[in-house]
């Protein structure tokens, strides 16, 4: 089942977060490490949140990503968590393996003015339980 899987949720270059952004991630033999089976549609479905929706439709994809950067700048109160939610949710629903987004919340960080963590649960495909994705976000 594990190899069906990882045909399933795919195999991709893992990324890391570096200063400044993503960045290749070196395995023990300082090759490219590779995100595979779970660990890479975690990764998908990150890099989908971060991408602005619209930002790869000169490749092919205009309705891929999220519209999340739309709310950069805005109060970190009850409308705007509702909105991120609300476009998380959407964003994530797009990714053909999700079944549904069982729940999003919101959750501001202590000591953190600006940063907002979504909690989401999501229904993956061949998966009997839900796959738990947090997202930290910078109003």
């Amino acid at each position: 089942m594990a190899i069906e899987r990882e045909q399933l949720f795919g195999v991709d270059l893992q990324l890391g977060d570096r200063v400044g952004g993503l960045d290749l991630v070196p395995d023990r033999r300082e090759d490219l490490d590779l995100a595979i089976g779970i660990e890479n549609i975690t990764q998908a479905l990150t890099l989908r949140l971060l991408v602005r929706q619209g930002e790869l439709a000169r490749l092919g994809y205009p309705s891929y990503g999220s519209r999340l950067h739309e709310l950069i700048g805005e109060p970190n109160h009850t409308r705007t968590h509702l909105k991120l939610m609300a476009y998380a949710r959407k964003a994530i629903e797009q990714d053909p393996r999700v079944v549904k987004v069982q729940e999003v919340r919101a959750q501001v960080l202590p000591g953190e003015r600006d940063t907002v963590r979504l909690l989401m649960e999501i229904q993956v495909v061949d998966l009997s339980s839900p796959l738990p994705l947090t997202f930290d976000f910078k109003l």
